[in-house]
């Protein structure tokens, strides 16, 4: 299933992008109009408060309280026109970069190397992370949390069953491209959206210290000291009984101040974060996506908007602790901190089981904006058919490398059905075999997160994707790149071994490479026909022709190879899939063109 015309998302781009400039400029205009009307607004304050003080008549007050209640309407619009003006300032940035992706420029610094997992089945081999990846590619989350999940669905396939619903969620996101770069840019507004949220989801489980619990009733002594103000005002006490009752709330204060500042420590920018966070799920909570995948979610957010940002608002009350006039004036004789720390508690009480949900669906949310974003980027490509079924399963036609331009991309048919399977893929050095293995290996990875793929059709069943192409050696574990290799082809068998309900799909790229030759067709002959009998089918790459000779005699072995051609001495490669085994090869030809002279023996001529 095809999306729509090829250039509607590079036209969506430009015009949105047109359009957010301009906004842009005219929120300017708006936040400096507004400042210069402030600034006249002050100017008169100062002027009227030179006449009440030269002439004494109090209705020059008046009006100086009249430009003042002005002067605070200006700048809350000022501070509106500033918040209008950066989130257009983002959708230009956003446009910007969604033009860059369509050919396969990456602004955005994010590449997802924290989330490699050493000695992981696939992702190094296929670029999954990294400065040019697929992380890269699909990427549009903002926070912490979203980063995360994308990279889980990246690195974990699901189910055919999951995959469908996210399939149908992707295509329901899509079909508004608007409201993913509405959330994208509202989470840019706040610099603290992308951070982590561990320290608070530490918190929201932490029990309360049970002598502060016991002494949050305290927080309503001030009410005494008030009274005590009061008959002190009115002559029946004496001002020392005001300073003693004052003083005692310097004790409360200082008896769990410890505690306080380890909590206001612990979550330092929590409040801004959290109130990143509630803005988000107040346009989740308000999204009109109707698909099965999204209303499931949909419910588990009721009312996490308003409960998030009163949280949040609750850890910026406490840091105006760290306010000395604050703390004098209003810290010290209310209690501040105690009633803070109450309404803290009783947010826990009432939401704490639920913040898990939230953080959840956000990052949800984000990872599908990522999935929706990449179709109505690529509207070319389709929506794969994950099938259920139990071997493995693979057709597909006009297949290409989602991480090669379009315009240089060559995409070929392939198809292959059965566990137990390999196909052999020969050809000459450069001629696109590895590529192809990344090929096959990154379209699986995408169909079985639910995103679209670069084919004109394709059809999988659940497989798990294994890879060994990028072997190295480890100075740190004093290992050789062959030795590294056999690791991993020790990790294939075991995997194929398990009891899972996917069989394995093995992409192996010039096989057992680190060795001479005769051990190295020995072991791979010996490596397939193990393979064979387990549940796995896969390719295998290989400079090795008596192997192919050899896989050409077994029912379960399908020779493909890539070819390249010698024209007038330049080498020229159609990176097209062949049948059959790979009867040219370039090598010579290759080491000539370095200037590596070759004698009629094949050996280098001495000079």
């Amino acid at each position: 299933m095809k999306n729509a015309e090829p250039n509607q998302s590079a036209s969506f781009f430009q015009t949105e992008k047109e359009k957010a400039t301009v906004a842009e400029q005219q929120e300017h205009e708006r936040f400096k109009n507004i400042a210069f009307m402030r600034l006249g607004t002050f100017t008169g304050m100062v002027i009227l408060a030179l006449l009440w003080n030269k002439t004494g008549m109090a209705y020059w007050g008046v009006g100086i309280l009249v430009l003042l209640v002005i002067f605070l309407i200006l700048m809350r619009k000022q501070q509106e026109a500033r918040t209008n003006r950066n989130f257009q300032r983002n959708l230009v940035a956003i446009n910007d970069d969604e033009l860059a992706r369509l050919d396969l420029r990456f602004k955005r610094p994010e590449t997802g190397a924290e989330f490699r997992e050493k000695d992981h089945n696939y992702s190094d081999d296929l670029d999954i992370f990294g400065e040019f990846s697929l992380f890269k590619l699909l990427n549009r989350s903002r926070t912490a949390e979203g980063s995360r999940r994308l990279a889980n669905w990246l690195k974990n396939p699901a189910n055919a069953a999951e995959v469908d619903l996210r399939q149908a969620a992707a295509a329901d996101f899509a079909r508004h491209p608007e409201l993913i770069q509405q959330w994208e840019a509202t989470a840019l507004l706040h610099k603290h959206a992308a951070k982590h949220v561990g320290e608070f989801q530490e918190w929201v489980v932490e029990p309360f210290p049970a002598p502060l619990e016991n002494a949050l009733p305290l927080r309503w002594y001030p009410l005494l000291t008030l009274l005590i103000a009061v008959l002190y005002f009115a002559g029946a006490l004496p001002g020392i009984v005001v300073l003693i009752s004052l003083g005692i709330h310097l004790v409360i204060l200082g008896r769990y101040a410890g505690f306080v500042k380890l909590l206001a420590n612990s979550t330092t920018s929590m409040g801004q974060t959290l109130t990143a966070y509630s803005d988000l799920l107040k346009k989740a909570e308000h999204a009109p996506y109707q698909s099965a995948w999204w209303q499931a979610r949909k419910t588990r957010i009721a009312g996490s908007s308003a409960a998030l940002a009163k949280v949040g608002n609750l850890f910026e009350k406490l840091d105006y602790r760290n306010n000395p006039y604050f703390a004098i004036f209003i810290g010290i004789p209310t209690l501040w901190d105690m009633h803070c720390l109450a309404s803290l508690e009783n947010w826990k009480a009432i939401h704490h089981q639920h913040l898990n949900d939230w953080l959840d669906v956000l990052a949800d949310t984000e990872a599908m904006n990522s999935l929706a974003g990449h179709a109505f980027a690529n509207p070319e490509y389709i929506v794969p058919d994950v099938q259920h079924v139990p071997e493995v399963t693979i057709a597909a036609t006009a297949l290409g490398h989602p991480l090669i331009p379009a315009a240089k991309r060559i995409s070929n048919d392939f198809g292959m059905r059965g566990t137990g399977k390999t196909i052999l893929v020969t050809g000459s050095n450069m001629s696109g075999k590895s590529t192809f293995l990344r090929t096959i290996g990154l379209n699986l990875v995408l169909a079985q997160m639910g995103a679209v793929v670069s084919a004109g059709a394709f059809a999988c069943s659940p497989v798990r994707v294994f890879s060994s192409m990028r072997t190295q050696d480890s100075l740190e574990e004093s290992t050789s790149s062959f030795y590294a290799e056999l690791k991993r082809l020790r990790k294939l068998l075991g995997l194929s071994d398990e009891n899972a309900v996917a069989p394995v799909f093995y992409l192996l790229d010039e096989i057992l490479k680190g060795t001479n030759s005769a051990d190295r067709h020995r072991g791979a002959e010996a490596l397939i026909r193990q393979l064979h009998a387990k549940k796995a089918s896969g390719m295998v790459s290989t400079h090795d022709l008596e192997l192919g000779e050899w896989g050409a005699t077994e029912s379960y072995i399908h020779n493909f190879h890539f070819r390249s051609d010698v024209e007038n001495g330049q080498l020229h490669f159609d990176y097209r899939l062949h049948e059959g085994i790979c009867r040219s090869f370039n090598a010579s030809e290759l080491m000539r063109m370095m200037g590596i002279a070759i004698g009629p023996d094949k050996t280098p001529l001495a000079h």
